[in-house]
């Protein structure tokens, strides 16, 4: 099977890469997992974990998980592949905020360097992935947990999968992938059609209707995190005035962008964050009012 991907990469170390392809794969996993459904974060790596003061905690790793050479995914190895995530990576050493780790058997007690109630959320971050540090080729073949071995990597094109036999969680169906790139959403639309991709991910939104329409394809779409948004520089004197910002607000037809520009595949946002999200803020709704003045037709936001 042949996914092709839409951000290309020149090394699969899944502690730096940020397209993320070592856990996308399925070569790595990460102690803490989001759930697909609800966003709340569950057991992976870890079984459990606790804290009393947030700041000690306490972590169970799931036995009898492997990594792919064989070698057996302990309290020690995870301690390890930590530390090194956060001696290569500036940006994790500074998500994580580690004083210490200590490793026990299967489990781990890290400290951090201040209470830091939300620690076990930063861990489902892709970049904190657990590796066997022992096995030094990072950027070409990482050895990780996950259902799939790295068979060949070619830089910037591919990378070719194995089924790990000894999966924690028993063995995948398919016995071998490819995990492809190509930056061109065209190109991806075309490989589908002519059959050298599998699965697409995000191909050209022109192309979706002619996809739709072919024999053996189905088309998935989802509502995701990602927005459009104007950001103002409040630096701007008139940008100061909230009645400019409102009147600026009032003029973004967001309907018709998303039903053009965006061919129907959006939909319109009243804040940054989808009101389904527990932390989603009420946004006040909106009024519209028209008013005809000297021959022009205005329209006023007003909020309730």
């Amino acid at each position: 099977m042949n996914l092709l991907f839409n951000f290309a990469t020149s090394s699969l170390d899944p502690n730096v890469d940020t397209s993320y392809v070592s856990l996308r794969a399925g070569i790595t996993e990460t102690l803490v997992h989001l759930n697909d459904e609800d966003l709340t974060i569950e057991p992976w790596l870890a079984k459990s974990w606790d804290s009393k003061d947030g700041q000690l905690w306490n972590f169970e790793l799931r036995e009898g998980v492997t990594f792919q050479n064989g070698r057996p995914m302990d309290g020690k190895a995870v301690k390890a592949s930590l530390e090194r995530a956060m001696k290569d990576s500036p940006a994790i050493k500074n998500a994580l905020r580690i004083e210490s780790i200590e490793a026990d058997g299967n489990a781990l007690t890290i400290k951090t360097e201040v209470p830091f109630p939300e620690f076990p959320s930063e861990l489902v971050h892709p970049n904190t992935s657990i590796i066997d540090v022992k096995e030094s080729d990072y950027i070409n073949k990482p050895i990780g947990t996950g259902p799939f071995a790295v068979s060949k990597f070619i830089p910037g094109t591919a990378v070719d999968l194995i089924r790990y036999e000894s999966y924690w969680d028993g063995a995948a169906k398919l016995e071998g992938a490819r995990f492809s790139f190509n930056e061109d959403a065209n190109a991806r639309s075309l490989a589908l059609e002519s059959g050298d991709a599998d699965i697409v991910f995000r191909p050209e939104v022109e192309s979706l209707e002619n996809l739709k329409a072919m024999d053996g394809v189905k088309v998935e779409s989802t509502s995701t995190f990602r927005v459009h948004q104007m950001t103002m520089n409040l630096e701007r004197k008139a940008l100061q005035d909230i009645h400019v910002r409102k009147a600026i607000d009032a003029l973004i037809d967001r309907s018709s962008i998303a039903e053009t520009i965006l061919h129907g595949h959006a939909e319109v946002a009243t804040g940054p964050f989808p009101s389904t999200f527990s932390f989603a803020p009420d946004y006040p709704k909106k009024r519209v009012e028209w008013k005809r003045l000297r021959g022009f037709l205005i329209r006023r936001d007003i909020r309730k």
